[in-house]
């Protein structure tokens, strides 16, 4: 399919060359109907993005090829091109589906821009629709999405590492999926079969990181009533993963780069040397080199964990795998099948920046599925307040005062219930109303309190 490609319905001769014209000089590819039978042809034919239809076609009337394209292809962009006198007509025609109209004569420049936005509108509907197929319905492992050139070549390197058994340092923002990678590299290594255990290093103190890492002796210390392995010892013959290196002090730095140099340790309270066979894999959200030169992390520990390094794309530089993933989460999150995103909220997920990366995306979808209710699609109204701010007020006009205001408070309200887990008390709290007036408010404005289609399944992030 030709994303440029659009099929321009107009019986005027003189206007057909016109948009064509136009059309081309923005580099798309057009096809040229003179009535609505041959457009219905052009379409089954080529499936174009979008069509430019006019109203007012012989053989078949514009309206009644508006229907048949929404019945053949509903995610297709159709724009009605009318004179003054049918503008009646094309409001009917957008409440049967058809994304904008242009009145007769129109501006160029009009003209391209709204032929600009709705063939954006139009490519990521069919990328939204492709997405809900192809995803990986009650998979067990996170859909490895790889549309985009920077998962691909993610995917590419971490093929060569896990054939390995080099300590790896992976780096990138929170939430861009560094633990997920550390286990597909152990799950692809020869080690698969042995045991792949975690070390969360941010939450733990200096002087708790030996007993974890070494563990210790009967009678050790006071409270050390038996004797506990430690974590490298339960890691032995598989892969140690360490998340959030880059929290260790300074002298836990040495105490695992010995480790690092000679694979033996001694447990807390002992004199005997334990041999261990083990791969190290690290992560971190900071960017060690520059530690090092602040003199925050050891440069020796920096070159022993750099062996092999793979940097974490963030999500807005993946925007083509945003929507598989999306839908991955949908699957793994709702027990209900069927479950879809509008094209608007595709367009909106797509767009958005993603501060958060994956895990923001897995969050959003959650918050979506709790306000969906038994819903089968996902619309903006669904996204939590920092996705669809400002939604209402600018494109619902027609909602009147009162309608943008209550759609406002009940997006807050949904918001701060899902926050505080539903729990009313907490969040008439928050919002600094009594408990029998939050009541009233979700009861006016029909909020649904039912979390059946909240988590079903843990995620893998």
């Amino acid at each position: 399919m030709d994303d440029s490609l659009i099929l321009v319905v107009e019986d005027d001769a003189g206007m057909r060359f016109a948009l064509d014209e136009c059309l081309k000089r923005r580099n798309y590819s057009t096809l040229l109907a003179c009535d609505g039978q041959e457009a219905i042809e052009f379409f089954c034919n080529s499936s174009p993005n979008l069509v430019l239809l006019d109203l007012k076609i012989p053989k078949m009337s514009g309206m009644e090829v508006l229907e048949r394209i929404k019945e053949i292809s509903p995610e297709t962009v159709i724009v009605i091109l009318t004179g003054n006198a049918t503008i009646d007509n094309a409001v009917e025609a957008m409440k049967k589906g058809a994304y904008d109209f242009i009145t007769k004569p129109f501006e160029v420049e009009d003209l391209l821009n709204v032929v600009e936005k709705a063939n954006n509108k139009g490519k990521i509907g069919k990328e939204n629709l492709i997405a809900q197929n192809n995803v990986r319905a009650n998979s067990s492992e996170l859909y490895q999405a790889d549309i985009s050139v920077a998962a691909r070549n993610l995917n590419q390197i971490i093929d060569s590492i896990a054939v390995s058994d080099s300590t790896t340092l992976i780096e990138g923002e929170s939430g861009t999926g560094k633990s997920l990678i550390a286990r597909q590299i152990h799950n692809q290594s020869d080690r698969r079969d042995k045991p792949f255990v975690k070390i969360d290093c941010a939450s733990l103190s200096g002087n708790l990181i030996e007993s974890e890492l070494f563990g210790y002796e009967k009678g050790a210390f006071t409270g050390a009533a038996s004797q506990k392995k430690g974590k490298i010892e339960r890691a032995n013959g598989g892969t140690l993963f360490l998340d959030e290196i880059s929290t260790l002090d300074l002298n836990a730095q040495a105490t695992l780069l010995n480790l690092i140099q000679n694979q033996e340790f001694e447990r807390i309270g002992g004199n005997t040397l334990h041999s261990v066979d083990i791969r190290i894999i690290a992560a971190s959200n900071q960017n060690l080199k520059e530690m090092v030169k602040e003199k925050a992390f050891r440069l020796d520990l920096f070159y022993r964990l750099n062996v092999f390094s793979i940097v974490m794309p963030p999500l807005r530089e993946r925007v083509e795998d945003i929507l598989p993933l999306a839908y991955f989460f949908i699957n793994r999150l709702s027990q209900r099948e069927g479950i879809t995103l509008s094209t608007e909220v595709a367009i909106k997920i797509k767009t958005y920046q993603w501060p958060g990366n994956i895990r923001e995306l897995e969050n959003v979808m959650k918050h979506a599925l709790i306000l969906l209710g038994e819903d089968p699609i996902i619309e903006i109204s669904h996204l939590p307040l920092e996705l669809n701010q400002g939604y209402w007020a600018f494109r619902d006009l027609n909602l009147g005062l009162k309608g943008i205001l209550e759609t406002m408070e009940k997006n807050t309200i949904e918001q701060v219930l899902l926050e505080n887990n539903l729990n009313i008390e907490e969040c008439a709290r928050a919002l600094k109303m009594p408990v029998r007036t939050l009541y009233y408010r979700i009861n006016k404005l029909e909020i649904n309190l039912n979390s059946k289609n909240g988590q079903k399944k843990n995620s893998m992030i």
